[in-house]
């Protein structure tokens, strides 16, 4: 038989809460004085424009106008022969923000890219959009891209045959928005030469690296795309490799051989790591030579991480913001410390710290 136990009430229950407190206002005052300071605090943060807020603005506005210039071919089809892989059509959205070239600015600035550098770009035609903000990231900060970009697309992307991504890249260029064409084109999909796609694709994506007028890689392997892009970045850089890399899309080149099992970190990795070391991707040539890599292709992690929504007006994401706190806050946070250390140490002394029950 189950014995109803008596459940106390609030009668009972705030008497016995009184008593506690009343035997340790000490400790129950120092935690809600310190809350409310923490609490006062965060209010008095301020927020103001980041000391690159206008570079930032004018890649997204050139950004804006390269989409503009495009159209709405900008977003692909679902499927077509040169379409490699599944897309997401919100991703595909949601990359058309021209925010994104004020991301890349932030990233490229972090990784310490500065006006006349050489950047590595490898590009597929899966996000056109964010080729576009990668590309007026570069202009906007005076970097001199080496660029090289893969025909195929996935769903949604530059996957119409008779207007892929070097179609677009072109278009723009003869717009004069600015001069940059790709170095070299290759067809994309498995092992950077086509696999998975049917034979019409190849067909089509070869005839599209032809109208293209660039120089063609036609690989054997994943390994050989690899080597024929280092060769091409090293050649535009007095045989060294680009100050960074920046990667747009998940061509098979970027994570080597394991393809998208490999780890590679979304945005920016600066410095040595070992879970990139352990593969012969095009990441890891650099990660390994200490060269920082921009990866964009998780687009939804990357919008949430830098405040990026589809009706956020340009200008306004938190990526053009910093927050800095008073010097008369920071003041106050001292001197509360140096308080509260005075104070713990009276009341160690005096025994106000001893919980009573």
């Amino acid at each position: 038989m189950v014995k109803n136990w008596p459940c106390p009430g609030a009668g009972s229950v705030l008497p016995v809460v009184g008593s506690v407190l009343r035997k340790n206002w000490r400790p129950a005052l120092v935690l809600a004085v310190n809350l409310l300071l923490v609490f006062v605090c965060r209010q008095a943060v301020l927020e103001q424009p980041a000391p690159d807020y206008n570079l930032k603005l004018q890649a997204a506005q050139q950004a804006a106008a390269a989409q503009k210039l495009i159209g709405p071919r900008l977003l692909g089809e679902e499927y077509t022969f040169i379409t490699t892989t599944l897309g997401s059509p919100a991703a595909k959205h949601l990359a058309a923000h021209p925010d994104f070239a004020a991301v890349a600015v932030d990233m490229l600035d972090r990784a310490g890219v500065r006006k006349g550098d050489k950047v590595a770009v490898n590009m597929s035609g899966s996000f056109p959009a964010l080729n576009i903000a990668v590309l007026a990231a570069v202009h906007s900060i005076g970097a001199e891209p080496v660029i090289t970009s893969s025909i195929g697309a996935s769903t949604w992307g530059a996957n119409r045959p008779d207007f892929t991504w070097p179609d677009m890249e072109a278009q723009l260029a003869r717009a004069g928005l600015w001069p940059y064409r790709s170095a070299a084109v290759s067809l994309g999909g498995g092992a950077d030469n086509g696999g998975g796609l049917p034979p019409e694709g190849i067909t089509l994506a070869r005839q599209a690296a032809q109208r293209s007028g660039r120089m063609f890689l036609d690989s054997q392997s994943v390994d050989d795309a690899i080597a024929k892009r280092l060769a091409l970045y090293k050649a535009a850089n007095h045989g060294a490799l680009p100050a960074a890399l920046i990667n747009v899309g998940g061509n098979q080149v970027i994570f080597g051989a394991p393809g998208h099992t490999a780890f590679l970190r979304q945005g920016l990795t600066i410095g040595y790591r070992p879970s990139l070391a352990k593969n012969h991707g095009l990441a890891a040539a650099f990660v390994n030579a200490q060269r920082p890599v921009l990866h964009f292709l998780n687009i939804e992690r990357l919008a949430a991480a830098y405040g990026i929504r589809e009706q956020t007006p340009v200008g306004q994401s938190r990526v053009y913001f910093i927050q800095v706190v008073p010097n008369a806050v920071r003041v106050i946070i001292l001197g509360w410390l140096v308080f509260m250390a005075l104070v713990l140490y009276r009341g160690q002394t005096k025994g106000w710290w001893r919980w009573a029950d």
